[in-house]
């Protein structure tokens, strides 16, 4: 079986080293699947659909290969349950911290993009103490969530991002 904390990292990733931090995987998936980094290869080879992979591209006004090759992603939370209905617990969100302690410890970033306001309240602390500019959205499958909204606080992260490199 797949290790299921193999982390996507895009061809393009180190033009803007930026890190979205999806919120949880829910259901069972075989074998590489089962893997930010196998799952998003499988999404790009169109072997899977994902409609809120694609609303994210979308909403960043991107095609889907150009935005998921420019970025790193994994999700926070790496199995929560059999739907979409299951919730992290507090026990999963704090082992998730202390894994996301490690993943920023391995890659150099300018910037962490996290989708999930219940997540960000678990992950949004962990960046804060390394100063790496963050910004918290709601999570693209949010009901009534537009996607220019969605658009926005990614164009948000980059301003940081930019603001930051100007600063030094």
């Amino acid at each position: 079986m797949a290790h299921p904390e193999k982390i996507w990292i895009g061809s393009c990733f180190s033009k803007r080293k930026v890190l979205v931090l999806g919120e949880s995987w829910y259901g069972d998936f075989p074998d590489d699947l089962a893997t930010d980094d196998g799952y998003i290869r499988a999404y790009l080879e169109d072997r899977v659909t994902d409609a809120t992979y694609t609303r994210i591209a979308n909403a960043c006004k991107m095609a889907k290969k150009e935005f998921w090759e420019g970025i790193m992603f994994t999700n926070f939370v790496q199995r929560v349950g059999a739907t979409r209905e299951s919730r992290p617990t507090t026990e999963q969100y704090r082992i998730a911290s202390e894994r996301l302690v490690r993943v920023l410890a391995e890659h150099t970033l300018q910037g962490i993009w996290i989708l999930g306001v219940e997540q960000g309240a678990h992950s949004a602390p962990v960046v804060e103490r390394l100063k790496i500019p963050y910004v918290v959205t709601a999570h693209p499958a949010s009901y009534g969530l537009k996607n220019a909204t969605l658009g926005a606080s990614w164009n948000a992260l980059l301003d940081k991002m930019q603001s930051r490199a100007l600063s030094k």
